[in-house]
This record gives C-alpha cells, structure tokens and sequence, in this order.
C-alpha cells in the first residue's frame, strides 16, 4: 500500500497532507513520514508541530550527506548509512573534539548540504524560487535580521533560523505559537520544494487532522458526494466513515470581537445539543462528537451516521423516486420539530437548502443541520469583482427565497418569531425538494408560506398536515401491470424462516439446488427437484412450472402439477404470493413453502417474532409501537393484531395503503389461521401456532 495515500476505492486516492512528493523524491518513507506527523500536529499540538520539523530537518541532513557520500565513496547508499550512524555514535562518546562533534552533528549535515545547494549554479527559474523564498522568510520574520543583513540574507541564513525556531520548544516549554507552526510548516514545505527542484505549491485544504481528512474538491464527483458551502466533510483513512469538524478556536484578527466567539460558541453548542437528541430516534445512527486542539485552538468533530451530501439542485434532481423526495421532507419536518420542541427551544430563522447534509442510511435519507449561519446580501465591492465575490454574491440572492419576508425586510428594532419563519422556511424547502412535481404539494405549501407569520400553522400541525393531505402513497407491492425488472423474493418455510433473494435474472428454485450458487434452494419434502423457474423475458418476469409433482399455488391457484400437464408460463406482478403445498390438502402442510414477489427495499430487515397470547393487543406502525415499520408508506397507526377469544384478528386502523390478508385487501377485522400471510407495503407477516413471524428492521 503506498504510504502517502488514502485509497478509497481502488480507482480513488487522497495525499495524506502536503508532503507526499517527497517519496517520489527521496522514496525515503521515515523522512515523509516525520512531516506528515509534523504537520498532523499544526493545528492541535504546537510544541509537537515545531519538535517535528526540527526532526524532520535532521532526517533531511541525513538523507543529504548519504546520498553525498555514496556518489564520493561509490558505495551503497545502505552502506553510506551504516557508516553516517557510526560516525554519529562515535561523535556522542567521550572520543573526539567538541569541534568533531559539531562537524558531525545531524544539524550540520542539514546546514553543510544547504550552502551546497546555495553554491550551486541554478537555472534562472530556480534562482527566481530561492529570491522569492527568501523575501517571503524575511516579510513573514522581518525581525530574523537586521537590517544590514536583510539586504544580503542567504538560504544558509534562512536554514539556520528555521532549525533555531522549531528548536525553542525543548527549553522553552510552551513558546509555540499556532501562527508559528502555520508559518514553519509552509517554509519548510518551500525549502524542501527548492531542495528536491520540485515544483508543489502549499495547499492548507490538505492538511490532515488525526485521522481525519479533507477531501479534495476534485474527488468530490468521483465520491459521488457535493461540496456544502457551510463546512468541509473529513473522511476517515479507510474511506469508511465521513465527518465533519467545526472550528472553535478564535483567529487572533477576531479575538476583539466578543460577537464573533459568542456567534460560533453558540452554533457549536446548538450543534451538539441536536445531533444529541436525534440519538434514539428511528433511523438516525449514534452520533460521536470529539474535541481535538489546544487550549486556544479547538475543533469539534462530529460524525456522521451515513455518507453526507449538500442539499443542492443538483442532488434534488436525483431524487427520482416520489417516496425519496417524501422521505427527505418527513425528515425535515421532524428535525425542525425537534428544534421546537427542545426547552428551550432552538429555532433558525434562515434556513436553507446550504444549512443541511443528507446522509444515506441504511434506513433512507436523513437530514443533518450543520448551519446556523444567516444569509448575507452585502454588495459587491470594487469596480471589478473577482468570480468568487461574484458566485456568493448571487448565490447569497438564490438563498434569500427561503427565508421568511420578515425576517428578510424586518428592521433591527424588530423582534420576528423565528419558529413562524422556520415554517415559512420549510415550506419553501419542501417546495424545492419535489421540484417539477410541486403541484403536487402546492396546497400544503401554500399554508406555510402565507404572508401573516400569525396565520402559519405550528410544526405539530404542519407535520400532521403532512401526512393527511399530501402523501398519497401507491403501495410499494402493490399489484399492477408494470414491467418487472428486477424484484425481491421472499421465500418462508416453517423451518428456515425467512430468506431475502433479490432476482434480477433467470432463476430456478428447487431441493437439488445449493445454496452458494445464484439458483434458489428450498429444502422441502413437498419440493421436487427442480419445481420451478422464474425467466426473466423482455416484457418482465414469469413463472413456469418445471413438470413438479405438486405444483404451485400462485394467488390461490394451483399451477403445474405433473399429472396436469405443463402449463403455460404465469407473467409475475408485484404482490403475487406463490405457494409450494400438497393440491389435496384443505390445510397447509407443515412442509409448506411461502413465497412473495416484492419490490427492491433498502431497509436491512431480519426476522422476529411475537408470541400470541389471550386478550393481547400489538399495535403496528411508523410510530414507535409494539411493531415499529420504518418505511414511510406505512401510517403512524396502520393496523393492530388482537386475540380474542383464542382467535387471532387483524383489523386495519383506516390506513392510507391498506392491509392485505393472503393477498386481499381487507375492509373490516379479518380472523387468521395458521399459514395465512399478512401483508403491509413490503413487510410480511406469517401466523404460525402459537406465534408471529415477521420480518422487519
């Protein structure tokens, strides 16, 4: 693995910090390895910081004379080492001058190589670098020199201040300084750039932080993630994990200003006060939140539950299934509810799409607030305008539709109501997030856009709003005559339970087939051989019979069996229950196999199961409940599973989408019994004796 790389994915690399060229230079790993960690420390340890680069500065000598000596004494490079740490070793014994010990000295080595360098004839671009250099160590340090030496300050000059500098920490505990380590940092980058005559311009955007680190805008795309304007995303080395840190420290240009600290203290503390509470709530991750850096220079590194993706049009428009685009605006909705609901509560007051992260979870979209910033419309300066003075300037426009009017016209002596403006607010996200289809939401927004902020619902009706007026959900496995391209078969037997195939090609299911190999096996008595194929043609899937002797049971009807002959190929839609169970028998077989043609699901869903005991009620919905469905299709209080008198009943709760018993829509409490399914959306429920089995998140 190549030491100066973060390999995300085998097409995708990052360089750890600003150092990596120096293994193409030298290929000396401990020498990168010592600015890496010289410079890991910049923004968090500054003794550390200045320590590093004064060890790296001795790395470097030795690399310089082992080179020097292996082309003067045409040896190996190895040997010229072996002979340069004798040479060292000796010169810390008791043998020899003080005058051979400083002669032989790791700093000298450092300074002797330097003024070769300076000594050497260089092309006219290198002696442009080094003057360059030099002027800008002597405007960064003006007080390095004194004025007659100003004028004539060499490189050796220059690398025997650097080496002085980062030596104070050892006996002046404490001295470092955060400009310090900034300022040594680069320089030290420069000379090394001179040193090898590479040409590799300091970009701080890269400067790694513990194990975390930047992400290149270029690779941006390539990660299929899009740069926020609020905060930079941090990526572990593995590639597995996303962050982002949140600076607490306090510039020295801004320590007089007691508003600035107040602002970002504030926005840090509302932060961890949000992100906190969403621990617990279905479909949100646990959330770690790190303090790293000195007393004077502190980031607070949060982490992410899912890989992080600005809210911008272009991410909008990816949206192209309806219940993602519902999705994301449930998740505002209760984020929003949580901001007003805390005591005391936390309202915004200018949200917008740039004050949020949408993170992909196993369970869906879920909206992160990373911003607590306020939109600026501040004129652009100046006769002629850079291009970035210019795209803030406008985009700082495009903001300004989602912020409610008066919080946008009010008048300093004005005090808003700041939750009738996050109201405001989400209705203009909830609009921009359906985007081509908003006449589907026009009625909805329209409420919460209304000019008299008293006239705007509360977030508790709005998300109740929500749900009774906009989503008409088309049930996820709902039957229709649609193409199937892809499906996700859910195969039950009594002593297997549940097993998830995702089919998206030709299969065969039967006894003789493996499990490892992609034909589908189902270990029963009942099974033959080779029961059953599911082909993939080009007007969607079928189901054809393969000679079994019992056939199969497809919504009720019995296909196949041998002695009725090959029968015509079954097209699949979505919903279709297919059974393998023995044709004479007016019972289920105990050897009986269940199987469900359902749409493709992202949830990761597993097993369970509930004991059916006398008089028990289990409520089942999105709501935290007895079963809890994650899947927004599903309404708050969908149905209910009541035993009565020894009979178990399932009765729907006048849901949007529906309860389906053995593939039937039900209108009224339906009586089960062993083997019947119960479906809602794509969750499937099988009574057995005694029990129900489920599988769900």
């Amino acid at each position: 693995m190549e030491t100066n790389q973060i390999i995300l994915t085998p097409d995708i690399t990052i360089p750890k910090g600003n150092f990596d060229f120096l293994m193409e230079a030298t290929h000396n790993e401990q020498l990168y390895l010592g600015c890496l960690n010289a410079e890991k420390c910049m923004m968090t340890d500054y003794d550390a910081c200045l320590k590093g680069i004064r060890r790296s500065i001795e790395m470097l000598g030795i690399e310089l004379e082992k080179w020097s000596r292996a082309e003067s004494e045409n040896i190996s490079p190895d040997e010229a080492l072996r002979s340069i740490f004798i040479d060292l070793k000796r010169a810390k014994s008791h043998k020899g001058s003080h005058k051979e010990r400083r002669r032989i000295s790791k700093k000298n080595f450092y300074i002797r190589h330097v003024v070769d360098f300076e000594k050497k004839d260089h092309e006219d671009f290198t002696r442009k670098q080094i003057t360059a250099f030099t002027e800008e160590y002597t405007r960064i340090y003006p007080r390095a020199f004194s004025d007659e030496r100003r004028k004539n300050v060499s490189f050796r000059d220059i690398a025997y201040d650097i080496y002085a500098r980062c030596s104070r920490p050892l006996t002046d505990k404490g001295s470092a300084t955060k400009e310090d380590c900034a300022n040594l940092i680069r320089l030290f980058h420069g000379m090394l750039c001179l040193i090898n005559y590479v040409q590799e311009p300091y970009d701080p955007e890269l400067t790694p932080m513990d194990d975390y680190f930047p992400i290149p805008y270029e690779y941006y795309d390539e990660l299929n993630l899009i740069k926020g304007a609020n905060s930079k995303i941090y990526v572990s080395k593995d590639g597995s994990a996303f962050y982002m840190l949140k600076r607490k420290d306090i510039d020295y240009m801004d320590i007089l200003n007691p508003e600035v600290y107040k602002e970002r203290m504030q926005e840090l503390s509302m932060l961890d006060t949000l992100w906190g509470r969403l621990n617990g709530i279905q479909g949100y991750g646990e959330h770690s939140v790190t303090e790293v850096g000195t007393h004077d220079y502190r980031r607070a590194v949060y982490e992410f539950a899912g890989k992080p993706q600005a809210m911008t049009k272009r991410f909008i428009e990816g949206l192209d299934k309806k219940s993602m685009r519902e999705e994301l605006s449930r998740g505002l909705i209760r984020l929003i509810r949580i901001m007003h609901e805390l005591t005391p509560p936390i309202p915004h007051g200018h949200l917008n799409p740039e004050c949020f992260y949408v993170c992909e979870g196993s369970r869906g979209l879920m909206p992160y607030i990373v911003g607590f910033e306020s939109i600026k419309t501040d004129a652009v300066r100046g006769d002629f305008p850079d291009r970035n003075m210019l795209d803030d300037y406008f985009n700082s426009i495009d903001m300004q539709k989602f912020i409610a009017p008066e919080i946008r016209n009010q008048a300093h002596d004005i005090e808003a109501d700041l939750k009738s403006a996050d109201i405001y607010s989400l209705g203009k996200l909830i609009k921009y997030i359906y985007g081509r289809d908003e006449v589907k939401v026009r009625d909805y927004v329209d409420r919460l856009i209304l000019k008299d902020p008293a006239a705007r619902p509360q977030i508790a009706e709005a998300s109740r709003m929500y749900d009774d007026e906009v989503v008409y959900f088309e049930p996820t496995v709902a039957m229709g005559d649609e193409v199937l391209t892809e499906f996700r078969l859910l195969v039950y037997s009594t002593y297997h339970g549940f097993e998830n195939h995702n089919i998206d090609d030709t299969v065969n299911i039967g006894r003789m087939f493996t499990s490892s190999g992609k034909d589908i096996k189902v270990d029963s008595p009942i099974a033959s051989r080779t029961h059953g194929r599911f082909v993939k043609t080009d007007s969607g899937f079928e189901y054809m019979d393969m000679l079994s002797t019992n056939g199969t049971f497809i919504n009720g009807v019995l296909y196949g069996a041998q002695r009725a002959g090959r029968p015509e190929p079954k097209k699949l839609k979505i919903g279709d229950i297919l059974k393998i169970d023995h044709p004479e028998f007016l019972k289920a077989h105990r050897n009986a196999v269940l199987m469900f043609v359902l749409g493709p699901s992202v949830h990761k869903m597993k097993e369970r199961t509930i004991d059916i005991t006398e008089g028990m009620v289990i409520s089942v919905g999105r709501e935290p409940g007895d079963v809890t469905l994650a899947n927004n299709r599903v309404s708050k209080r969908h149905a209910r599973f009541v035993v009565k008198d020894g009979v178990l009943y399932i009765q729907d709760l006048n849901s949007t989408n529906g309860v389906y018993v053995n593939g039937s829509k039900i209108e009224s409490a339906a009586a089960l019994n062993t083997m019947d399914c119960v479906r809602i959306e794509d969750y499937i429920f099988i009574i057995t004796e005694g029990r129900i089995r489920y599988y769900a998140e």
